[in-house]
């Protein structure tokens, strides 16, 4: 049997393989030793010409229809054998060095369980975006001003330092590597139920006996303009079901301060979610009357979680469109056409 490599690469296609070939690429030129790292390919569809292709560089391919984004990760996970593990979107790629400089923090810091790199943005075509056109998500700016950032284990005061910072912790689950025993035991139950499996590893390794550690260098490249979920209404609905989920998970691992800021957190993607969902009444031309009825109901839902009152447009533009329709419904409409979907925030 072959040695055990030091790190398992997980590339992900789901749904899509269009840019499958690029970030594959990306692994194979890694300037850490090959020898160092194992790529496994995971597909919910069976090609077996996209098979014999990877085969010939040396790269297994696992077909797994599992609908459950969580339940499918942890299966090609578990088909690995390093004790690191490293997962890449199909439309994101490596920078070359990304595997050596992640290697290197890990052998001179033992106790680290979750590693997360900075990003930059690449777009559809694998050309850089200039920086003024990053979403803040993927500027992640905290670094600029602070360098790299460690939280030791058991460190609960710095995890939620950290969790409650400006910047996205969870954000980009291609800039993270972790340790597979963050998925032993009922960690793998909490990922397998999870649809945000970025936000998963985030809580996992915070309950976890291992630190985390934010590199403030950008060793993933991010292609933003590939149609990210979380720019759609849907995904607001799925992080506030993941995040109450996650929440309930850390109060019964017996971690409050994380459990309550995981549910307020999803109060207010729950916020987000109705509020674009009203919107999206407008846009669809329903009738006056569904569009009343969820106009109600979302100023209800503020009525029973005032933390989310702000005078921020975002928290009242939605009743504000529900009231145009009422009034002037074919103005009101083409407004609402025109006006950006809310992503994550």
């Amino acid at each position: 049997m072959a040695p055990t490599p030091e790190i398992s690469v997980v590339i992900g296609a789901y749904r899509r393989s269009e840019f499958l070939p690029a970030a594959v690429q990306s692994v194979l030129a890694q300037t850490a030793p090959r020898d160092a790292f194992e790529v496994l390919v995971v597909t919910d569809r069976d090609d077996p010409a996209l098979a014999r292709a990877l085969d010939r560089s040396g790269v297994a391919v696992r077909t797994d229809p599992e609908p459950r984004i969580g339940a499918w990760l942890l299966a090609a996970v578990r088909a690995t054998r390093a004790p690191l593990v490293a997962l890449l979107d199909d439309d994101d790629e490596f920078e070359p060095d990304r595997l050596q400089a992640a290697l290197s923090v890990f052998r001179a810091h033992p106790e680290i369980g979750l590693y997360r790199n900075r990003v930059s943005v690449i777009d559809r075509a694998g050309a850089p975006v200039p920086m003024a056109r990053w979403s803040p998500l993927a500027r992640d700016s905290r670094h600029d001003r602070r360098g790299p950032i460690a939280v030791a284990p058991g460190d609960r005061r710095g995890t939620m330092a950290l969790l409650e910072d400006a910047a996205e912790h969870s954000f980009n689950s291609s800039s993270m590597i972790f340790r597979r025993a963050l998925l032993d035991g009922d960690g793998a139950d909490a990922f397998a139920a999870t649809r945000l499996p970025d936000l998963a590893l985030v809580v996992l390794a915070a309950l976890s006996p291992y630190a985390l550690y934010l590199d403030d260098r950008r060793r993933t490249r991010y292609r933003e303009a590939a149609g990210s979920a979380t720019t759609r209404v849907p995904w607001l609905g799925i992080a506030a079901e993941s995040h109450a989920r996650l929440g309930a998970y850390a109060a019964r691992r017996g971690f409050p301060e994380l459990a309550t800021w995981l549910t307020d957190r999803s109060v207010h993607f729950d916020r987000m979610f109705r509020g674009e969902s009203l919107v999206e009444r407008v846009r669809a031309a329903s009738s006056r009357r569904d569009v009343a009825d969820g106009a109600v109901e979302y100023l209800r839902f503020l009525g029973r979680h005032p933390r989310e009152w702000s005078a921020a447009l975002n928290v009242w533009s939605a009743p504000l469109y529900a009231g145009g329709y009422l009034l002037l419904p074919g103005i009101t409409r083409r407004m609402a056409i025109t006006r950006p979907t809310a992503g994550r925030g």
